[in-house]
């Protein structure tokens, strides 16, 4: 028989089997897509999506799937239940997209203040993991040199910031360039001025502002005229808002720089034979009893029923994995016992829990606005401190 006869007789026979193997194949495919957990990262900052994907990859045997969702438009809780995970900073978007309680054995092995920044009605609704910080650092030389005490409040920290101008040019410099390092200024001093009570309703109306395109509240431009006179004394930089990264950097390999407050994540932009001449505090209170820490948390929020989430859960807390995230990511653990990365962090995840009112968000995460948006109101509260 040739070779055309035999396929024109098996010619439907072939067919078939072909079919049923492409068939098999995508059922296989989509089976190994449907048995992976899906995780999705919202708004976290690239490299350190890296790091929490190496670590969740081991965990898990690297049975798990991952997804960057746009982080410029708010997130609905329609989208956020096609995964079984999301991983994005403490907000009030992680409460409204409708999140299943954490498991009690992870969320025990934290500090109770730290459990409580996510705590409401009854239920933890994420698993804080790692904590940046907004805070203040000092150059140690100018103050050994003066022989300066420790800051204790706002006003002795302006009484210092006037002791170091016998020696250092700036007194003190805020990135006023990038928008989330001037929202995180304006969000520290409120948080300082008004107390952590307080403040909660601030970043309402901050949030309110910025949807309707309003002007600035009253009780942020009390915040904006603290700023100004800490420039009209001499102490703030003059042209801190055009100031980065680089411009610190700068004014420190100079030795012209006494003092200044970034989050630690761009503080560790810095090289180290220049911060460790500075020492970093926790940023400094008016008159306060109920204070919180300008601390944004990345959480992880449970969605979807999965065997690997929950252990995901119980080992994102465990030592050996807070250990390598906070050295991996250089933010600050959050479990009580675990290895951080440097002194710094291990600060941060102290002061968190030991402050009256915990880790708390900028006004940025405490709601979420549209980096558009955002930026336009950062230029607004520019334009009000010129």
């Amino acid at each position: 028989m040739s070779k055309q006869n035999f396929f024109e007789k098996y010619k439907l026979f072939i067919i078939g089997i072909a079919g049923l193997t492409i068939i098999l194949i995508a059922n296989l495919i989509f089976l190994g897509n449907n048995t992976a957990t899906k995780i999705a990262f919202y708004q976290i900052p690239e490299n350190t999506q890296k790091h929490i994907e190496a670590e969740l990859l081991s965990i898990t045997e690297g049975k798990v799937k991952f997804h960057t969702l746009n982080s410029s438009k708010p997130l609905s809780e329609k989208e956020a239940h096609k995964y079984h995970m999301i991983i994005t900073y403490n907000s009030r978007t992680a409460i409204n997209i409708g999140p299943e309680p954490v498991p009690d054995n992870a969320i025990k092995y934290l500090p109770t203040k730290i459990q409580l920044s996510t705590y409401q009605d009854g239920k933890n609704y994420a698993l804080p993991f790692l904590l940046d910080h907004y805070e203040l650092a000092l150059y140690t030389t100018y103050k050994t040199q003066l022989g300066l005490s420790d800051i204790s409040d706002f006003e002795s920290f302006k009484d210092y910031l006037e002791k170091i101008k016998e020696a250092a040019d700036f007194p003190l410099i805020a990135i006023g360039s990038d928008d989330n390092e001037l929202i995180g200024f304006v969000s520290a001093m409120a948080q300082s001025i008004y107390g952590v009570n307080e403040y909660f309703d601030i970043c309402q109306e901050f949030n309110k502002a910025q949807a309707r395109g309003d002007e600035i509240p009253y009780r942020i431009r009390v915040v904006l005229d603290e700023i100004k006179e800490l420039e009209n004394l001499g102490l703030l930089h003059k042209n801190w808002l055009n100031a980065n990264i680089k411009d610190v950097i700068f004014l420190m390999e100079q030795h012209q720089l006494g003092a200044f407050v970034t989050y630690l994540s761009t503080q560790r932009q810095i090289p180290y034979v220049l911060i460790k001449y500075y020492n970093s505090y926790l940023f400094p209170q008016h008159n306060s009893t109920a204070f919180g820490v300008i601390a944004p948390e990345i959480v992880a929020l449970k969605m979807e029923s999965d065997k690997n989430v929950d252990l995901i859960f119980e080992k994102l807390i465990s030592n050996q994995v807070q250990t390598n995230l906070s050295k991996k990511t250089m933010l600050a653990p959050t479990a009580a016992i675990a290895e951080s990365s440097d002194i710094q962090s291990d600060n941060v995840r102290y002061w968190c829990a030991a402050a009256n009112g915990g880790p708390v968000p900028d006004f940025q995460k405490a709601s979420f606005i549209g980096p558009d948006r955002l930026h336009e109101y950062a230029d607004k509260i520019r334009e009000y401190l010129k």
